[in-house]
């Protein structure tokens, strides 16, 4: 959760529309449809366009005729299933996209090739292992060999900024902990404020990191989260590249007076945000970012992409599975992966402006208030202490 002095980083919605591979549309519903396909076995792929009313798929194998189809809709999800594709065979198509407002979109051909199952050709082969995870099954302080923290309000360029995205909390290191066997992050509200840079600090909570301890390129990630479902809210569940040159600490007690700075490098360094929730929302959000350049670089107005989606989950204080699976290809969000196998969002990384996706990422869990993703949206007061819970999270990768 970091960010500019003009744009956020997490949830923060985009500007302008961008050209990608997998085409997120460019219209006055901005960045409400996402699209993409996932290989579901050796001959059968699974077409999605999201948050759109209705959609029709377009598509051509090997060159061959045009097939047209209109999609399988579920709320705004849009679906449709090809099967008896041949091993290697090309496939071509676009969709149309149909608008809440009236009319209808279409996007860029795009294509890929038939390579076996696993999500668009780049799940890969071989059996899924967990190679590394926390159960918190103590008590007190994380375990020091998994977790650092990120302390403060996000301190850029001689100010307090809230790491990018306007957020109102002051970060401390003892406002997560075990208990329970989970990991709580506890948001407070204090009359007896914390003074630090001249400011007066009511809300306190906390962001953990793996950073500096553990990170992975490739894999599945997972945890199991419930969280409040409040005014002001914003729990996440995200991932920075190993690149990203923001501050950390391993104290556990750090003194009042310490802060952490923001990396200057972001979004060229990678970001991928496995959930997001906001208010009373009933829905969560997957998104990444990237830097439309090839390589690492400072900040650049207009230069950071974003490709979002969000999923109707229902009661968020209630445990939930938070999943991506990454490989080299593609990165494919799943809510409840065990009961509902169908990915809710897929990104295709395979573009050379997304090379951050190719690359390690450390995981970060934190429980924000208010700021630009809330809509500004001002805590109640009454409804602290407000409390984030991690079940475990869990890191597979394919032996």
């Amino acid at each position: 959760m970091r960010g500019s002095q003009t744009v956020g980083l997490k949830g923060v919605l985009a500007a302008r529309c961008m050209a990608v591979a997998l085409a997120v549309l460019c219209t006055t519903e901005a960045w409400a449809a996402t699209s993409g396909y996932t290989i579901t076995s050796a001959s059968s792929v699974r077409f999605n366009v999201d948050g759109a009313p209705w959609a029709d798929l377009h598509y051509q194998i090997n060159g061959g005729t045009q097939l047209n189809f209109r999609m399988a809709v579920s709320g705004t999800n849009n679906t449709y299933d090809v099967t008896g594709v041949p091993s290697g065979a090309t496939v071509r198509y676009f969709f149309t996209i149909g608008n809440s407002s009236g009319g209808a979109t279409d996007t860029a051909w795009a294509q890929f090739t038939m390579t076996g199952s696993g999500g668009g050709g780049g799940g890969g082969t071989g059996t899924w292992t967990v190679v590394w995870e926390d159960t918190f099954s103590g008590t007190g302080q994380p375990s020091s060999a998994n977790w650092n923290y990120h302390v403060g309000n996000g301190y850029n360029q001689g100010s307090f900024v809230g790491w990018g995205n306007g957020e109102w909390e002051w970060y401390r290191p003892e406002n997560a902990y075990q208990q329970n066997g989970n990991l709580v992050i506890r948001a407070d509200y204090t009359t007896s404020p914390l003074v630090v840079g001249g400011r007066n600090w009511y809300q306190r909570s906390s962001r953990i990191t793996t950073k500096g301890k553990k990170w992975w390129t490739y894999g599945r990630i997972e945890a199991r989260i419930a969280m409040p479902n409040k005014i002001g809210t914003w729990p996440a569940f995200w991932m920075m590249g190993t690149a990203c040159d923001d501050g950390y600490t391993s104290n556990y007690a750090a003194p009042t007076s310490y802060y952490d700075v923001m990396a200057t490098n972001w979004s060229s360094c990678g970001e991928i945000d496995i959930m997001e929730h906001k208010n009373g929302e009933a829905n969560t959000y997957q998104n990444l970012f990237w830097d439309s350049r090839t390589g690492l670089y400072p900040w650049g107005d207009g230069l950071n992409n974003q490709q979002p989606s969000n999923i109707y989950v229902g009661d968020v204080t209630q445990f939930h599975l938070y999943s991506i699976e990454w490989d080299s290809t593609q990165i494919r969000w799943y809510v409840d992966r065990e009961t509902h196998p169908t990915p809710v969002h897929t990104v295709d990384i395979t573009a050379a402006s997304k090379e951050e996706f190719r690359k390690p990422f450390y995981i970060i869990l934190n429980l924000a208030l208010s700021g630009q993703f809330t809509g500004n949206a001002q805590p109640n007061q009454a409804d602290f202490p407000l409390y984030m819970y991690v079940d475990y999270v869990r890191v597979w990768q394919k032996q």
